[in-house]
């Protein structure tokens, strides 16, 4: 099983298994969020919606995360930002496809292995990735 600890700032909901891939429910742990413009806090949630970045794998079977992001209303009027998404730092920076342990193991990978044949030993550890993008990482 999975623990929370492995996936930072986040609580795992549940865990299941589908299509030969582990798929893992998770939401943020915090109560409220902070505006990235004003850095007011914010408990109003405007609304919700998914992301879904490859991670690790784990027992050898590839993993996607399944999580639940909140926006919230941000209160100061003196900016043109109304809402803002609760930010997970710790686990992936805004607006990414994957995690960043994930990121960090495919750049090791690049770096001692190159493009191609990177991309070679990413699918068989089950982290499949692109040459192209192992050569960015």
């Amino acid at each position: 099983m999975i623990l929370s600890s492995s996936l930072p700032g986040c609580t795992i909901e549940r865990v299941i298994r589908s299509d030969g891939r582990l798929v893992v429910f998770a939401h943020a742990r915090r109560v409220h969020g902070r505006c990235p413009t004003c850095d007011t806090t914010s408990s109003a949630v405007h609304s919700r919606y998914g992301l879904r970045p490859a991670d690790l794998p784990s027992i050898g079977q590839p993993m996607t995360l399944r999580l639940r992001v909140r926006r919230f209303y941000c209160h100061d009027s003196a900016f043109r930002r109304r809402t803002f998404a609760e930010p997970l730092p710790q686990l992936m920076p805004p607006r990414a496809r994957r995690t960043r342990r994930l990121a960090q193991a495919q750049t090791r990978i690049g770096i001692a292995a190159g493009g191609e044949a990177g991309a070679r030993l990413t699918s068989h550890l089950g982290m499949q990735t692109g040459s192209d993008t192992i050569l960015r990482l």
